[in-house]
């Protein structure tokens, strides 16, 4: 499978870069405090003040 980002560990999520053919930016991943069973556990942040609700992350993780 083909890598197309780097993160790193931080206290409330990650920190990296997501780098495609399209696409290179830097992005933060956020856990939210108090997610709902059928809300994102997660908040995707990149290019600036992009923010993008993502549950599937959860969902692949198995969790």
């Amino acid at each position: 499978m083909a890598t197309i980002g780097t993160f790193t560990s931080t206290e409330n999520g990650f920190n990296g870069t997501i780098k495609t053919l399209n696409l290179n930016v830097k992005a933060r991943i956020i856990r939210v405090e108090n997610p709902s069973d059928k809300g994102p556990h997660f908040r995707i942040y990149a290019a600036g003040a992009v923010d993008y609700a993502e549950n599937v992350l959860m969902q692949s993780v198995g969790r």
